[in-house]
């Protein structure tokens, strides 16, 4: 498997950015999420990607996750550019962005993949920090802040079937609790269920605490973001598995903790 390359956080570069087409809808389910054991699932912490609106909102069962949490300059002028899934969405609501304002409707039930590109190549070790609105009707709105962080180089091909995970060694259960792992599977054949599970290793054996399916959309990828959801996670070492038909694959990252045990 590829491994991406590590990065230090730097300043939210000032940036100036136009749209690319968002559009359509993958053709997918609604996103099955399953907490299976911790009581931990996704999207509900006070987080860098959780909503700033009423826990009321039925909206609430919606989350955002990016195809690449880590882009190279060139990656975000080019193509597609940033790009994102919110998933867990219903037909007629409407998803923007605060890099260009533009409102999209959903045209069907499921997962909604949209991106944005950039006018002008950003600083390599810079963040580019936006956020992802969603309405749907009278409810109050959900709005996911979430960012891009830029490294140097060039990322490579990847293998069919391969599992990206970011971070994708180490992290800290703040940045966990805060941010979650966010898992895309690239190269899968469009229409095809991917099936994400995260396991978490303890004193008693690998055991599963979340699962999630999503249906791969027209770019041959689907992405999922697992967080925790009740409180600061324990510590130790997860791994998350993606299926998509006859291809597998995994990763593993070591969660340690902001503070240092005596």
């Amino acid at each position: 498997m590829i491994t991406m390359k590590k990065l230090a956080l730097a300043a939210t570069a000032a940036l100036g950015i136009s749209a690319l087409a968002v559009g359509t809808a993958a053709a997918s389910a609604s996103g099955t999420e399953v907490a299976v054991s911790d009581g931990v699932h996704s999207n509900e912490a006070p987080s860098s990607g959780s909503a700033d609106s009423s826990d009321d909102s039925v909206v609430k069962e919606a989350d955002l996750a990016l195809k690449y949490r880590t882009m190279t300059p060139y990656e975000v002028t080019h193509g597609k550019g940033i790009e994102y899934t919110i998933d867990g969405l219903k037909k007629g609501d409407r998803v923007s962005t605060s890099l260009d304002n533009e409102l999209h409707d959903v045209e069907k039930d499921g997962a909604f993949d949209g991106a944005v590109t950039m006018d002008k190549e950003p600083d390599a070790r810079a963040n580019v920090e936006f956020t992802v609105k969603l309405e749907r009707g009278a409810e109050p709105e959900r709005v996911f802040h979430t960012r891009v962080r830029i490294i140097e180089g060039d990322r490579g091909d990847y293998d069919d079937g391969t599992l990206v995970m970011d971070p994708d060694s180490t992290m800290l259960d703040e940045g966990l609790y805060q941010e979650g792992l966010n898992l895309t599977m690239v190269n899968c054949s469009a229409e095809d269920e991917v099936d994400f599970t995260v396991y978490r290793k303890d004193e008693d054996g690998r055991k599963k605490i979340w699962e999630k399916s999503q249906v791969a959309g027209e770019d041959e990828s689907a992405s999922v973001r697992y967080m925790p959801r009740e409180g600061m996670p324990p510590t130790g070492e997860y791994e998350a598995v993606a299926e998509c038909g006859d291809l597998e694959d995994s990763a593993k990252i070591d969660v340690d903790p902001t503070e240092p045990t005596e």
